[in-house]
Protein backbone atom coordinates (compact mmCIF):
# COMPACT_ATOMS: atom_id res chain seq x y z
CA UNK A 1 0.00 0.00 0.00
CA UNK A 2 3.00 2.27 -0.35
CA UNK A 3 2.15 5.44 -2.64
CA UNK A 4 -0.97 6.00 -0.94
CA UNK A 5 -2.06 9.99 0.20
CA UNK A 6 -1.67 10.24 3.74
CA UNK A 7 -3.20 13.10 6.25
CA UNK A 8 -1.36 16.58 6.19
CA UNK A 9 0.99 16.11 9.97
CA UNK A 10 -0.08 18.91 11.68
CA UNK A 11 2.21 18.40 14.63
CA UNK A 12 5.27 18.26 12.80
CA UNK A 13 7.85 20.88 14.31
CA UNK A 14 9.46 22.07 11.20
CA UNK A 15 9.92 25.72 10.21
CA UNK A 16 7.04 25.80 7.54
CA UNK A 17 4.60 24.72 9.75
CA UNK A 18 5.36 27.40 12.10
CA UNK A 19 5.39 29.84 9.61
CA UNK A 20 1.95 28.96 8.37
CA UNK A 21 0.09 28.92 11.50
CA UNK A 22 1.84 31.73 12.49
CA UNK A 23 0.79 33.60 9.30
CA UNK A 24 -2.93 32.52 9.54
CA UNK A 25 -2.71 33.70 13.49
CA UNK A 26 -2.25 37.29 11.80
CA UNK A 27 -4.91 37.37 9.81
CA UNK A 28 -7.39 35.17 11.70
CA UNK A 29 -6.43 35.59 15.26
CA UNK A 30 -4.63 32.77 17.57
CA UNK A 31 -7.99 30.65 17.93
CA UNK A 32 -9.15 31.51 14.58
CA UNK A 33 -5.72 29.59 13.29
CA UNK A 34 -6.24 26.97 15.31
CA UNK A 35 -9.65 26.40 13.78
CA UNK A 36 -8.53 26.46 10.48
CA UNK A 37 -5.96 24.41 11.41
CA UNK A 38 -8.34 21.54 12.52
CA UNK A 39 -10.42 22.16 9.19
CA UNK A 40 -7.23 21.55 6.98
CA UNK A 41 -6.85 18.54 8.90
CA UNK A 42 -10.13 17.44 8.34
CA UNK A 43 -9.85 17.64 4.24
CA UNK A 44 -6.83 16.45 4.89
CA UNK A 45 -7.86 13.15 6.35
CA UNK A 46 -10.98 12.64 4.24
CA UNK A 47 -9.10 13.17 1.31
CA UNK A 48 -6.01 10.45 2.60
CA UNK A 49 -6.10 6.56 2.01
CA UNK A 50 -5.88 6.54 5.79
CA UNK A 51 -8.02 5.42 8.98
CA UNK A 52 -6.82 6.08 12.57
CA UNK A 53 -5.27 3.76 14.05
CA UNK A 54 -6.56 4.05 17.78
CA UNK A 55 -9.53 1.36 17.48
CA UNK A 56 -10.65 -1.21 19.33
CA UNK A 57 -9.94 -4.98 18.23
CA UNK A 58 -12.97 -5.74 17.78
CA UNK A 59 -13.77 -2.96 15.76
CA UNK A 60 -11.32 -3.39 13.47
CA UNK A 61 -12.02 -7.20 13.36
CA UNK A 62 -15.54 -5.99 12.41
CA UNK A 63 -14.32 -3.81 9.34
CA UNK A 64 -12.30 -6.10 8.02
CA UNK A 65 -14.77 -8.32 8.07
CA UNK A 66 -16.90 -5.77 5.93
CA UNK A 67 -13.88 -5.78 3.79
CA UNK A 68 -11.62 -3.30 4.67
CA UNK A 69 -7.91 -3.94 4.12
CA UNK A 70 -5.44 -2.44 6.87
CA UNK A 71 -1.93 -1.87 5.81
CA UNK A 72 1.20 -0.70 7.63
CA UNK A 73 1.11 2.62 9.86
CA UNK A 74 1.92 5.82 7.96
CA UNK A 75 5.73 6.87 7.95
CA UNK A 76 6.29 9.29 11.08
CA UNK A 77 2.71 9.64 11.67
CA UNK A 78 1.60 7.03 13.95
CA UNK A 79 -2.28 8.01 14.28
CA UNK A 80 -2.68 6.44 10.74
CA UNK A 81 -2.66 3.63 8.91
CA UNK A 82 -2.97 2.94 5.32
CA UNK A 83 -6.18 1.53 4.10
CA UNK A 84 -8.52 0.02 1.17
CA UNK A 85 -11.90 0.62 1.23
CA UNK A 86 -14.39 -1.64 -0.24
CA UNK A 87 -15.56 -0.32 -3.49
CA UNK A 88 -18.34 2.52 -2.98
CA UNK A 89 -16.98 3.42 1.01
CA UNK A 90 -15.89 6.68 1.44
CA UNK A 91 -14.86 9.44 4.07
CA UNK A 92 -17.58 12.52 4.44
CA UNK A 93 -16.74 15.07 6.72
CA UNK A 94 -19.12 16.66 8.55
CA UNK A 95 -20.22 19.88 9.74
CA UNK A 96 -17.77 19.96 13.04
CA UNK A 97 -13.77 20.50 11.63
CA UNK A 98 -12.96 17.36 13.80
CA UNK A 99 -15.76 14.99 13.10
CA UNK A 100 -15.99 12.68 9.79
CA UNK A 101 -17.87 9.56 8.62
CA UNK A 102 -16.73 6.35 7.14
CA UNK A 103 -19.95 5.31 4.69
CA UNK A 104 -20.41 2.25 3.26
CA UNK A 105 -21.63 1.57 -0.18
CA UNK A 106 -25.50 2.25 0.60
CA UNK A 107 -24.42 5.51 2.43
CA UNK A 108 -24.94 4.20 5.43
CA UNK A 109 -22.71 5.27 8.69
CA UNK A 110 -20.20 2.56 9.35
CA UNK A 111 -17.60 3.98 11.73
CA UNK A 112 -17.41 7.85 13.06
CA UNK A 113 -13.86 9.50 13.24
CA UNK A 114 -12.51 12.43 15.63
CA UNK A 115 -9.56 13.96 14.57
CA UNK A 116 -8.16 17.02 16.69
CA UNK A 117 -5.54 18.33 14.19
CA UNK A 118 -4.18 21.01 16.46
CA UNK A 119 -0.48 21.24 16.47
CA UNK A 120 -0.47 20.81 20.52
CA UNK A 121 -2.80 18.29 21.08
CA UNK A 122 -3.28 15.96 17.86
CA UNK A 123 -5.08 12.84 17.89
CA UNK A 124 -7.51 10.53 16.43
CA UNK A 125 -9.67 7.58 16.69
CA UNK A 126 -12.28 5.74 15.19
CA UNK A 127 -15.41 4.28 16.69
CA UNK A 128 -17.67 1.43 14.93
CA UNK A 129 -21.12 2.19 14.59
CA UNK A 130 -24.13 0.04 15.28
CA UNK A 131 -26.76 -0.16 12.04
CA UNK A 132 -29.85 0.03 14.88
CA UNK A 133 -29.85 2.65 17.66
CA UNK A 134 -32.53 4.95 19.46
CA UNK A 135 -32.49 8.61 20.54
CA UNK A 136 -34.72 10.77 22.47
CA UNK A 137 -36.87 13.44 20.40
CA UNK A 138 -37.31 16.64 22.40
CA UNK A 139 -40.17 17.78 20.05
CA UNK A 140 -42.88 17.13 22.50
CA UNK A 141 -41.28 18.52 25.77
CA UNK A 142 -43.51 21.99 25.90
CA UNK A 143 -46.20 19.00 26.23
CA UNK A 144 -43.75 17.31 29.15
CA UNK A 145 -44.48 14.72 26.98
CA UNK A 146 -41.25 11.93 26.13
CA UNK A 147 -40.48 9.86 23.31
CA UNK A 148 -37.63 8.01 22.11
CA UNK A 149 -37.03 7.05 18.13
CA UNK A 150 -35.05 3.62 17.05
CA UNK A 151 -33.02 4.03 14.05
CA UNK A 152 -31.71 2.17 11.30
CA UNK A 153 -28.61 3.74 9.98
CA UNK A 154 -30.13 7.11 11.00
CA UNK A 155 -33.38 6.78 9.69
CA UNK A 156 -36.52 6.50 12.22
CA UNK A 157 -37.87 3.25 12.02
CA UNK A 158 -39.68 3.05 15.27
CA UNK A 159 -41.45 5.52 17.81
CA UNK A 160 -41.87 4.52 21.45
CA UNK A 161 -45.52 5.25 23.30
CA UNK A 162 -45.13 8.45 24.63
CA UNK A 163 -44.87 9.26 28.22
CA UNK A 164 -46.68 12.09 30.20
CA UNK A 165 -44.87 13.35 32.90
CA UNK A 166 -44.16 16.13 35.45
CA UNK A 167 -41.44 18.82 35.34
CA UNK A 168 -40.00 17.53 38.31
CA UNK A 169 -39.47 13.80 36.69
CA UNK A 170 -39.04 14.84 33.49
CA UNK A 171 -35.57 12.57 33.55
CA UNK A 172 -37.24 9.32 34.81
CA UNK A 173 -39.35 9.56 31.75
CA UNK A 174 -36.16 9.61 29.40
CA UNK A 175 -35.07 6.37 31.21
CA UNK A 176 -38.39 4.98 30.66
CA UNK A 177 -38.35 5.87 26.84
CA UNK A 178 -34.68 4.59 26.78
CA UNK A 179 -36.03 1.25 28.03
CA UNK A 180 -39.02 0.83 25.51
CA UNK A 181 -36.67 1.59 22.97
CA UNK A 182 -33.80 -0.80 23.89
CA UNK A 183 -36.66 -3.58 24.15
CA UNK A 184 -38.33 -3.16 21.37
CA UNK A 185 -34.65 -3.89 19.40
CA UNK A 186 -33.86 -6.37 21.93
CA UNK A 187 -37.19 -8.31 20.40
CA UNK A 188 -36.80 -7.99 16.51
CA UNK A 189 -32.68 -7.26 16.37
CA UNK A 190 -31.35 -9.35 19.04
CA UNK A 191 -27.88 -8.85 18.24
CA UNK A 192 -28.47 -5.01 17.53
CA UNK A 193 -25.74 -4.31 20.12
CA UNK A 194 -22.84 -5.64 17.98
CA UNK A 195 -21.35 -3.68 15.38
CA UNK A 196 -21.28 -6.17 12.48
CA UNK A 197 -24.76 -7.40 13.17
CA UNK A 198 -27.43 -6.92 10.49
CA UNK A 199 -25.45 -4.72 7.12
CA UNK A 200 -25.91 -7.42 4.34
Amino acid sequence: MSGKRAPINTGMDTLASHVGLLADAFVLGQGGAILQQEAQGQRSFVASETLPTDMTAKDKAGLEKAGVRFGAKVEGDDLFQYVELPAGWKKVPTDHSMHSNLLDDKGRERAGITYKAAFYDRYARLDVSCRFSYCLNYDRENENVTVAHVTDSGKVIHTTEPIKYESEKRHDSYDAAYEQARAWLDERYPDWQDPSAYWD
